[in-house]
């Protein structure tokens, strides 16, 4: 099992993501970092845990109001034994990994459609995502059609997301029946260490968290039991 920290980035500041409303988001300030600088979130994260990969949302990229380019480009100097899957909405953004492993695209569907998803060589993750429990935020056919999907793909509910009641697990069941091909990454509505050993006893190999870290439920003896166990 593997914990991939998140940090959504908007207008150059790590923010606070709640329930997916992105106007709202703030910079953060909690109990893990006081500082909003993405850098320093990072830094915070690896104080936890060396982690290999870590997930990052550009939020204005998303939104189509700008975007963090500069910002990431700068992150993939800083830290560049880590592995970025980047979210940004934009099938070939202007970024400068040290090396091609460095970066991994996330294609979120919605954002993309099944046209854009067929004109592309499978090297990326593709995120489902869902504004509530069942609302797709996409075409219905980039929801259960695996011949258009990538090996590894993000179940992504965002009204979970730092709501703190637990994870989707009636969707991440469905999609591990289902579709036993293809590894899912569950996100949204983790809260601590039973959640996570749960959707590890489910067959999920990894999971995006956030709010669990920076309000201390999961710390590093947490992250001991979850990789050695």
């Amino acid at each position: 099992m593997q914990i991939i920290p998140v940090i959504d980035i908007k207008s150059g500041h790590a923010v606070l993501a709640k329930q997916g409303q992105r106007k709202n988001y703030q910079p953060l300030s909690t109990a893990l970092c006081s500082f909003s600088e993405p850098a320093a979130v990072i830094e915070a994260y690896l104080n936890i845990w060396n982690f290999k990969t870590l997930y990052i949302a550009d939020i204005d990229s998303l939104m189509g109001t700008g975007n963090n380019t500069a910002c990431i480009n700068t992150l993939f100097k800083t830290f560049p034994e880590i592995e970025f899957m980047v979210d940004c909405g934009v099938i070939k953004p202007n970024y400068q990994p040290l090396k091609n492993t460095q970066h991994i695209p996330v294609l979120g569907t919605e954002s993309f459609d099944s046209s854009a998803l067929k004109s592309l060589e499978k090297n990326f993750i593709l995120s489902l995502d869902f504004a509530t429990d069942n609302l797709e935020m996409g075409k219905s056919i980039l929801y259960n059609s695996p011949e258009l999907w990538p090996k590894k793909l993000i179940i992504m509910t965002l009204a979970l997301v730092g709501k703190n009641c637990g994870a989707d697990l009636q969707k991440i069941k469905h999609y591990l029946q289902h579709y036993p091909n293809h590894n899912f990454i569950a996100a949204g509505g983790i809260r601590d260490l039973n959640d996570v050993m749960q959707l590890k006893n489910l067959g999920i190999q990894q999971a995006l968290v956030a709010s669990a870290l920076h309000n201390r439920q999961i710390k590093k003896e947490h992250c001991r039991l979850i990789y050695q166990t």
